[in-house]
């Protein structure tokens, strides 16, 4: 049970022979094929027709046919709640992007063939959201006006890696790990160069170890299928799980298939914290919330960063939609985006970046209302430079990341509609 070569795709759905065909090691994670660290060659699915890739897969059809008696409401939510101003015209949104991307490469700290950006903490972390918000524009590794900038930061955090195969030992969390693989797996989707896809096949292979060896841990019933801030932990939670999710899929989008087994236990952590939360109002009625919480089995009321996250895995990964898709997005209609404000906890980007996902997976009227809104309130708060900083009462810890961190942030928000990563993508997959 484990990690095998992840999909690419052949002329049907990208899935190339040598993805079909692989040898596997301790619980199916891949020996590398054919001198391709475990990976069939990824840039059939970067290279594939933009078209096909920016479509929201069929499946979402059905998703639309069950949401029909919720949608209304949420876009008379959406509509009554404060609108900072009209949403931006997409010239405004692109020339932002511009701007942040600007900010990003001017104030890279250089080291021979390395990149980074300063920040107290997270370093690893801050250079891979950066690269990823690159790669989330088309820009390539080592070709036209970024190209250096995202190459250099990725040999840094390429050089970041332990023996293991560890890329959180620095700052000791596996949210860290997990999006410097992301990074890592996105890029190489665009290498040409096949002596270093070879080099970072194998690279991610390691990295990828490491995710499906944390969630065997063992652990309590309730906390199974899951990961937290270690490797070794005996804990789970919802927001550490999705990103490990979205690591495994993109993985299997460039090429590496990965068990099944690995999803289902994962996706059946993801439904536990499905939630119906009662509420005893003051007049004696009872009001009931419907959503996914943060630690199933030991949080008792929904989180709308969570919730749509969860409403964005389960879009990507399950087949069909079911009632807590409907329940969830109700529930997220309550929460218009605010430049902070109680429903982040803290962590506006991380929160926004969840929700944001979740709500382009419904679509249609509420999702041209919540991304008018995120991207005029990202906008009017964008510094003249081209930088986001942090909306009031931030947590301290998300500004260890730094200015970059925000600042790439607020790119992949304003980015999440172009699916360029392979995190969001979904392609049909044959057996």
């Amino acid at each position: 049970m484990g990690i095998s070569n992840l999909e690419s795709r052949s002329s049907t759905d990208g899935r190339s022979a040598s993805a079909r065909s692989t040898h596997s090691d301790v619980r199916g994670v891949p020996k590398p094929p054919d001198g391709v660290g475990g990976m069939a060659s990824p840039r059939n699915v970067h290279q594939a027709d933009r078209a096909d890739v920016a479509l929201r897969p069929a499946k979402h059809c059905a998703v639309a046919l069950l949401l029909t008696f919720v949608l209304a409401p949420l876009a008379a939510i959406a509509q009554d709640a404060p609108a900072p101003s009209a949403a931006p015209e997409q010239e405004q949104v692109r020339t932002a992007i511009d701007g942040a991307l600007k900010w990003l490469a001017t104030h890279q700290v250089v080291e021979g063939d390395k990149g980074y950006w300063d920040c107290p903490r997270y370093q690893t972390a801050t250079a891979s959201f950066a690269g990823l918000a690159f790669l989330a524009n088309g820009y390539k590794p080592g070709e036209g006006e970024y190209g250096a900038v995202i190459d250099r930061a990725m040999n840094f955090v390429r050089a970041s890696m332990d023996p293991q195969g560890y890329l959180g030992g620095k700052d000791n969390s596996m949210y860290v790990h997990a999006v410097c693989t992301l990074f890592g797996l996105s890029y190489l989707g665009q290498v040409e160069n096949p002596e270093k896809e070879v080099e970072l096949a194998q690279w991610c292979r390691k990295a990828l170890e490491v995710v499906v060896k944390a969630q065997i841990v063992r652990k309590s019933p309730a906390e199974q299928g899951g990961w937290r801030y270690t490797p070794s932990t005996t804990e789970s939670d919802l927001s550490v799980t999705s990103w490990m999710l979205l690591v495994l899929h993109a993985a299997r989008q460039c090429g590496y298939d990965m068990d099944d087994r690995v999803f289902q236990s994962a996706m059946r952590y993801v439904n536990s914290g499905f939630v119906e939360h009662a509420k005893k109002n003051e007049d004696g009625s009872q009001e009931v919330t419907r959503g996914f919480v943060y630690r199933p089995g030991i949080s008792q009321q929904p989180e709308p960063a969570v919730t749509g996250v969860a409403v964005f895995l389960k879009a990507l990964l399950e087949e069909e939609p079911d009632d807590r898709v409907a329940a969830s997005l109700e529930y997220l209609g309550q929460f218009s985006p605010e430049w902070g404000g109680p429903q982040y906890k803290g962590y506006f980007y991380f929160g926004t970046f969840y929700m944001v996902q979740g709500m382009f997976q419904v679509g249609g009227e509420p999702w041209d209302e919540f991304n008018g809104r995120i991207q005029r309130i990202l906008l009017d708060h964008q510094e003249g430079d081209g930088r986001w900083d942090f909306p009031p009462l931030n947590a301290a810890q998300s500004k260890d990341a730094g200015t970059a961190y925000g600042t790439a942030m607020g790119v992949l928000i304003l980015s999440v509609d172009k699916q360029y990563l392979p995190m969001y993508q979904r392609v049909k997959r044959i057996y």
